[in-house]
């Protein structure tokens, strides 16, 4: 957690002794929440691999409750320290699973998307406090099941167990959950990429890198050295440990269809065309390298240097075809309800001077409240002015679906006089004196009578 947010603890409930340590007694074992739609199919087939793994998951981090703190400063080793990304990519590493990452960014890039009546333990659940900047997260948290998570929270909370719901930023600054493990798992029945993903971690930190020599009795190898023995132990034969070679061999895939298994292709002077570094694709963006500076290490393909210096990626498994994540339904946030109710009421709505729900007839401001009205977000006043001072400034590049965009109407941009609701693509919606319209904010109207903006959601 980037931003250090004073968040409230757990609610009140009867303790019990879990792994040694006093928490409250929440349902460890509840995978969805009570209000679970159809459950998301598992492509992966893993299951039960995934809900044991969770278990374990949940069991690590609680074993760290009294035994962590807050910090930048990691240290793996006790008196553990953390923030809350650097906090659950320990916990996963434990446990054999390898996140690659101790930024919730990265983290959050991972898996599929999952909503959130549909979460189930081990799943990753991410909060955004300012949606004005160009993060997209600055918390996560792992989901331990009724609607509650176990996450590194701040410094005066350390590693905690919270219901989502349970404090204003918790509930207002949720972005989304990401399911992680079914990916990061072996499918079931495993594939070659899985086998051979899983070749590379079995030699991790047991062999040596070096320049020149390929010597399997010493666990010596050179980058393209390792990457031959790994596929020839699941049974896959490149038939070179020459880096040039290697980039030759199988079919070119793009970048995003990249599968397990696949090899990735870097060169060490940006502009080159010459490898000097071959990896594994590990799935969900990770990367498995072998150098001599730094060894057998994972890393994240979206870092720069590996934007940066990407050559190119061969499949060499064709014997199956990798899983897919399945198709989530996309669940529209009250943000996108406000700004679909008030674009279809575009010419249905009559300008006047009174708030008549039952006629719809109102003023610039009663009509914005009522729209946010049936989504449960009370403006509490039709003046325009006093909505202005509402929840928070937004500068204008940074408008979002629902926020407020307030306007004069004598081409001033100074006083404001009439409001309107932003509705994405640079397009917003607005009550006038010949009702209903939409228009874009770089109108010539709009250009010349935009005040400011306000985010009350």
């Amino acid at each position: 957690m980037k931003v250090k947010k004073k968040l409230i603890a757990t609610s009140t409930a009867l303790l019990i002794t879990f792994g040694g340590v006093s928490i409250p007694t929440y349902n460890m074992n509840t995978n969805h929440v009570a209000a679970a739609a159809t459950s998301i199919p598992n492509p992966y087939n893993n299951q039960a691999a995934v809900d044991a793994k969770a278990d374990e998951l949940i069991q690590t981090a609680i074993n760290l409750i009294g035994k962590a703190t807050y910090s930048h400063d990691i240290k793996k080793t006790y008196p553990y320290q953390f923030a809350c990304a650097s906090f659950l990519n320990f916990v996963f590493e434990q446990n054999g699973v390898d996140l690659a990452t101790s930024t919730e960014e990265y983290m959050m890039q991972q898996g599929y998307d999952v909503p959130r009546d549909q979460l189930q333990k081990g799943d990753l659940v991410f909060f955004d406090g300012n949606r004005t900047n160009s993060d997209p997260t600055d918390h996560v948290g792992l989901y331990i099941g009724d609607n509650k998570m176990i996450h590194m929270a701040n410094t005066q909370l350390n590693v905690t167990i919270t219901d989502l719901d349970s404090t204003t930023y918790l509930k207002d600054s949720y972005v989304k959950a990401k399911r992680v493990l079914p990916s990061l798992l072996s499918a079931n029945p495993a594939t070659k990429g899985d086998q051979v993903v899983s070749g590379y971690f079995a030699l991790k930190d047991k062999v040596k890198i070096n320049s020149t020599t390929n010597n399997a009795a010493t666990s010596t190898f050179t980058n393209a050295g390792l990457i031959d023995h790994i596929y020839k132990q699941a049974g896959i034969t490149l038939g070179t440990t020459n880096i040039n070679e290697q980039m030759k061999l199988g079919t070119p895939v793009s970048k995003e269809n990249l599968q397990k298994g696949d090899l990735v292709f870097f060169n060490n002077t940006v502009g080159s065309a010459t490898p000097g570094l071959v990896g594994i694709y590990a799935g969900d963006h990770r990367l498995l390298l072998a150098s001599t500076a730094y060894g057998t290490v994972t890393r994240i393909f979206m870092v720069d240097w590996y934007e940066q210096h990407y050559l190119t990626a061969r499949r060499v498994i064709t014997s199956t075809t990798a899983p897919t994540a399945p198709t989530v339904p996309v669940v529209p946030t009250k943000a996108d309800n406000i700004a679909s109710l008030a674009s279809s009421l575009i010419g249905k709505v009559t300008f006047g001077y009174v708030y008549n729900e039952s006629t719809l007839t109102f003023t610039p401001g009663g009509f914005t409240k009522y729209v946010y009205k049936q989504y449960g977000v009370d403006l509490k006043s039709t003046l325009t002015g006093y909505q202005a001072t509402l929840g928070q400034a937004v500068q204008k590049e940074n408008l979002q679906k629902g926020d407020l965009v307030f306007f004069s109407t004598n081409n001033s941009g100074t006083s404001i006089s009439s409001v309107g609701i932003y509705v994405g693509n640079g397009e917003f919606v607005q009550l006038t004196r010949n009702g209903t319209v939409k228009d874009n904010l770089n109108s010539d109207w709009s250009t010349k009578n935009y005040v400011t903006a306000r985010r009350v959601l």
